[in-house]
């Protein structure tokens, strides 16, 4: 293999990509601006949705009202929760009138002040935020006032109250400070060097392999004095260069977005949307062994993809072709991302390591974690190696095909 004919035909895969201006768009710009915007804002839109919740006033629906004893009541506007008289509460949270509602029965309060215990029914929506948001405000209210029965009638009997906890439970937190501050969404961002690995990549490949065929000009390439091996791994080369690029330009975004939210974080009051950004992910910082091991893991995963992508291509006979091909990809870099949510329940040991993909999210996600091990970095770098060199291979001998290259 000459390296002067590789680069010679890298570049002019490079120059062939970087003359549609869509390629340096959504190979940096996007990445750039979205990376910041997904692990940053998204996480303080949240923050500040919940926070919203807590200080505004909540509509809720009620039948029974006038049942209610007056403490209660007054407890529930001090909780900032307005009580809406309707005639039927079920049919109001299911149409969306309001967020929640409570059915109180008749005689309510007089149950209560004979030493009774009446039930009262919350109505909720599941899955909808805003109605769970609205019924963990309901019920923390509600539980207020019980708290308060239960302390008077302690009190009542001549006991103290605390011999309502004999005991206390403190909660401390055994996780490192890199664990705490790559927060619940840390997951996201090996999930992103993927996808933009194979979005980056894929304009080139697609151009290099089926565009070429579309053009007519494979045939003058294939008569030119190269190998057929030099070609497939400059067209390789290429493609990797700008999944890379994407990458690059991804861990950059979150990289910025990360000294953002510190600065805004110590030039601000810590407010609800803040304190959930940094639950989420939104306050990651990362050291300079972080970054290599998460460079040298991304370099590896894009040549992987990249590999997989002139593979796949190679038999599409033209661009709408290869592109209905590749699609599915985008749907196996989501199930690891996916099921990295549950990968608490489950441990595979050193298999997951050895397969392609998972294994770079595993590892990308655990160095964002400052978890990493120096066995699995080296066999999920390995295993990338070694399935790379398996693709180009199996690239490499479907191109000398006449039936893959000439198929029409």
């Amino acid at each position: 293999m000459r390296l002067p004919t590789v680069w010679h035909l890298t570049k002019k895969e490079i120059l062939s990509t970087f003359r549609d201006r869509r390629a340096l768009i959504s190979n940096v710009v996007i990445p750039l601006l979205l990376m910041p915007v997904v692990m940053l804002g998204l996480p303080r839109v949240l923050g500040g949705i919940f926070e919203s919740e807590a200080v505004s006033l909540t509509p809720v629906a009620v039948e029974g009202a006038e049942f209610l004893p007056e403490a209660m009541t007054g407890l529930l506007e001090l909780s900032l929760i307005e009580l809406r008289p309707v005639d039927n509460v079920e049919s109001a949270v299911r149409d969306g009138d309001v967020s929640t509602g409570l059915v109180v029965p008749e005689g309510f309060d007089a149950q209560l002040e004979s030493g009774e215990a009446p039930s009262l029914t919350i109505h909720t929506l599941a899955g909808n935020m805003q109605s769970e948001l609205a019924t963990g405000k309901l019920n923390a209210a509600i539980g207020m006032y019980r708290q308060q029965l239960v302390t008077g009638a302690i009190t009542a009997a001549g006991l103290d109250a605390s011999v309502l906890e004999p005991l206390r439970i403190v909660t401390m937190d055994a996780s490192t400070e890199q664990q705490r501050s790559s927060g619940m969404f840390g997951w996201m961002i090996p999930f992103f060097i993927a996808m933009w690995a194979l979005m980056g990549g894929q304009m080139t490949a697609i151009d290099a392999t089926a565009g070429e065929k579309e053009r007519g000009t494979m045939e003058s390439l294939l008569v030119s004095p190269v190998s057929r091996f030099e070609v497939v791994i400059g067209k390789w080369l290429a493609t990797m260069l700008f999944g890379l690029m994407a990458s690059i330009a991804a861990i950059s975004g979150y990289l910025i977005g990360g000294a953002i939210m510190d600065r805004v974080s110590a030039t601000a009051e810590e407010s609800a949307a803040d304190s959930f950004s940094m639950v989420m992910g939104g306050s990651l910082t990362i050291s300079p062994q972080v970054l290599i091991e998460l460079f040298l893991s991304a370099v590896l995963l894009t040549a992987f993809i990249s590999a997989l992508l002139i593979a796949i291509s190679m038999f599409a006979r033209s661009f709408k072709e290869a592109q209905s091909y590749i699609g599915p990809l985008s749907i196996v870099l989501v199930i690891p991302a996916v099921a990295m949510q549950f990968r608490d329940f489950f441990d595979l040991g050193v298999v997951q390591y050895l397969i392609p993909i998972l294994n770079a999210i595993i590892v990308m996600y655990d160095t964002v974690r400052g978890d990493s091990n120096l066995a699995g970095l080296a066999v999920t770098w390995i295993s990338l190696a070694v399935f790379t060199v398996v693709l180009l291979l199996f690239a490499y001998r479907n191109f000398k095909r006449e039936d893959v290259i000439f198929r029409t």
